[in-house]
């Protein structure tokens, strides 16, 4: 079967036992787990099993694990990872100390990026997207060059 493009934006909030839903169009590409991260830009990232693997690997592309650089960077995205399973309701727990990076206190915006989803405390996402949204022009003028 082939992985669903993970796509959208949806908000949602925590519970007091750290739980939020994954959207319902989501839930299929999470199957078989997941493992929540931290992510760039002090947001939290999710991927399925095999899209995980495959983000570890291009991470390391090029850079050496025996590196300062490689070992970091190893570190900061499987070392922080956790594997988890959707509840019935389908839901997943978020441990506390990755709800502090991402400052997510309750309520958040879950983004769909292509392989993987993104969860964002709710007013960083609205910051950030309004900043993509001034960029967005530029930023497509200057990729279209190189």
């Amino acid at each position: 079967m082939q992985r669903p493009i993970l796509v959208g934006e949806y908000e949602f909030t925590f519970d007091a036992k750290n739980r939020v839903a994954v959207p319902a169009r989501l839930r299929s590409a999470f199957a078989d787990g997941l493992y929540v991260t931290k992510g760039h830009e002090h947001c939290l990232a999710v991927y399925d099993p095999e899209a995980f693997e495959e983000y570890l690997a291009r991470q390391m592309e090029g850079v050496s694990a025996n590196s300062s650089k490689g070992r970091d960077l190893l570190r900061f995205t499987a070392g922080n990872a956790v594997h988890q399973e959707l509840d019935g309701q389908g839901r997943i727990t978020v441990p506390a100390k990755l709800l502090e990076f991402a400052a997510i206190n309750r309520e958040v915006s879950i983004i769909g990026v292509r392989n993987h989803i993104e969860i964002w405390e709710r007013a960083a996402w609205a910051d950030y997207q309004s900043r993509l949204e001034e960029e967005a022009d530029a930023t497509a003028d200057e990729l279209a060059a190189s």
